[in-house]
């Protein structure tokens, strides 16, 4: 839903719109701030709760406007064509397959504000804080690391499980790699559905471990207060196949300047060419795998360049 709405707020800003944000994102995360911080100049509201909007979040979005994208044409012109469909609505709403796959990526600035502005509200960081006070990792002097296990019903789309389900000693060769240190802290951010002798490497371990966040938490919770707590983290170690560790990688260059290499998401040589050239590589990746080395521009009929 993250990258949802950063492509929502992109395509609502260019057609004078405000992006609806959906309660599961707007539930976690401070939308007003969203909306200062991605379009600070704009004369409307960016972004608004859809609970304060006066409408109700839509199932099925053919029943509140029966539009469609026009793929035949490039990725600003389906924007302006939408738009022009839609003048006359109160409420337009663009099909979650469009998203993804044919309304392309903002421009890197706008991710930038984007993620700088998208926080979560503060009760949940009030939970991080106390999290990280209650392990000792608040100071500058006490950092950790973190990781994020997902095994994906034992799969990891078109990428070598290593990065998926690594056992510890694999992480550690990675933190090592990436400029960390093995003796500082490893949180790990898991789901419990890797494999058993990978969890125990980090269960049995005797390197400091702390095995996600602990305290009593709902589904989706649980998982904003992980990710927070991975990109508070010096290194990184994610996967391609995961959004949640895409989005990471970006709050964490976003928010704190964090150089790319210290998020690992992929070891392969593209990877660090698309670092050399792009400090939000997420915008160039197609398909959880492989990456654009130039994606500025996309021609009619054609989805898989994803940026505008």
């Amino acid at each position: 839903l993250i990258l949802q709405n950063l492509v929502g707020i992109h395509m609502a800003h260019h057609l004078n719109r405000t992006l609806l944000v959906d309660p599961e994102v707007s539930k976690y995360y401070d939308i007003d701030q969203l909306s200062l911080t991605t379009y600070a100049d704009s004369p409307y509201l960016a972004a608004v709760p859809i609970e304060k909007s006066g409408h109700a979040a839509c199932g099925d979005p053919k029943q509140i406007s029966p539009h469609a994208i026009n793929h035949g044409l490039n990725i600003p012109q389906r924007f302006d064509d939408y738009g022009s469909q839609t003048k006359d609505l109160e409420l337009a709403s663009v099909d979650n397959s469009d998203i993804w796959y044919w309304l392309g990526r903002p421009p890197e600035e706008v991710y930038g504000k984007y993620f700088r502005g998208l926080i979560p509200r503060q009760v949940y960081l009030d939970k991080v804080h106390a999290f990280l006070k209650e392990n000792e990792l608040l100071h500058d002097r006490n950092p950790y690391n973190a990781v994020h296990l997902r095994s994906f019903e034992g799969k990891c789309g078109h990428n070598d499980l290593d990065l998926c389900c690594p056992k510890l000693t694999h992480t550690q060769e990675i933190l090592i790699e990436r400029g960390g240190s093995i003796m500082d802290p490893l949180f790990v951010a898991n789901d419990g559905q890797c494999a058993q002798d990978v969890l125990r490497s980090y269960d049995n371990a005797t390197d400091p471990v702390i095995m996600g966040y602990d305290q009593p938490c709902d589904g989706t919770e649980c998982a904003v207060l992980d990710f927070e707590l991975c990109v508070r983290s010096e290194v990184f170690v994610g996967n391609l196949k995961s959004s949640g560790d895409m989005n990471i990688r970006e709050w964490r260059m976003a928010r704190y300047g964090i150089v790319g290499w210290k998020s690992v998401l992929s070891r392969q040589a593209e990877a660090f060419e698309v670092e050399k050239r792009s400090e939000f590589m997420t915008r160039y990746i197609v398909g959880h795998w492989r990456f654009r080395p130039d994606c500025d521009t996309i021609g009619p009929q054609k989805r898989g360049k994803p940026c505008v």
